[in-house]
């Protein structure tokens, strides 16, 4: 009898086996289905984020126009259109200034009280290559073209160039300049000139410089705060000739200069 029941129980043991076994896959699928979840949904947040913020509304995307040759040319003029009317559109004053000061020297150099001479500067650059330069608080340079005061192989003035130098002069006499010595030089090319006047071009260029500081004198800048000085072409700021020895006129052009420096002191007599 006892054996009887022993056998009949451990038969119902192992028909119960297959339970445990469904169980564990039950399980397992589950645990897939949590970990798919959990990798998809944010993906799906982040598709919707992105969708949230794109600045296009879907109509306007959905309705754009299919791209042609002709739809192609067409935009091509209008943007070429926009181009032509922005190069048309003159600036301000200030603003040729600034974009003045951006072409001849980098912005940190130049003071801001200066846009008086940079004005100045400004208006000769289609005589010639000019220039301002500031360094610190006590030396400001200006590099003008000699074309802007002379004619070729003269001293003379030309009425350009007196009206140039009124401009200059009255910058001078400001009061943020009262301190300040008034160095002017002269530079030519290393072209030789020979003449009754100008021998050579070391009389030229301090001919030149000469006439410069009489003019500013006439405007009533002190004798004591100015000086001049001829270089002919000893200083060159590009070289004059190739390697062949063949003149290069846009550097010539360059080098045929006047210097007027603008050197701060500490105390005036």
């Amino acid at each position: 009898m006892r054996h009887s029941w022993q056998r009949r129980r451990e038969q119902a043991s192992h028909t119960d086996d297959w339970l445990m076994t469904y169980a564990d896959m039950i399980t397992l699928l589950l645990c897939f289905f949590a970990i798919f979840l959990s990798v998809s949904i944010p993906h799906a947040a982040q598709a919707t984020e992105d969708k949230n913020n794109d600045d296009t509304p879907l109509h306007a995307v959905e309705n754009l126009p299919e791209s042609t040759p002709d739809s192609a040319a067409r935009a091509g003029l209008q943007s070429k259109a926009s181009i032509e009317q922005k190069k048309n559109d003159k600036p301000s004053p200030a603003v040729r200034i600034a974009e003045f000061v951006a072409d001849a020297v980098p912005p940190e150099t130049v003071d801001k009280s200066d846009a008086a001479l940079l004005e100045i500067v400004n208006r000769v650059k289609s005589q010639g290559p000019s220039s301002i330069e500031q360094q610190g608080d006590r030396l400001t340079t200006l590099q003008i073209s000699s074309a802007a005061f002379f004619g070729s192989g003269s001293a003379a003035l030309s009425n350009s160039g007196r009206a140039i130098l009124k401009g200059v002069a009255v910058n001078i006499r400001s009061d943020k300049y009262k301190s300040y010595q008034v160095t002017v030089e002269g530079h030519t090319d290393d072209s030789p000139i020979s003449t009754l006047q100008f021998p050579s071009n070391w009389e030229l260029s301090t001919a030149r410089a000469a006439a410069v500081v009489h003019f500013l004198l006439q405007q009533g800048i002190l004798a004591q705060r100015l000086r001049a000085a001829g270089y002919a072409d000893t200083f060159p700021v590009a070289l004059n000739r190739d390697a062949n020895g063949k003149a290069i006129p846009e550097n010539q052009a360059r080098n045929r200069r006047v210097v007027i420096k603008l050197e701060k002191i500490e105390k005036m007599e």
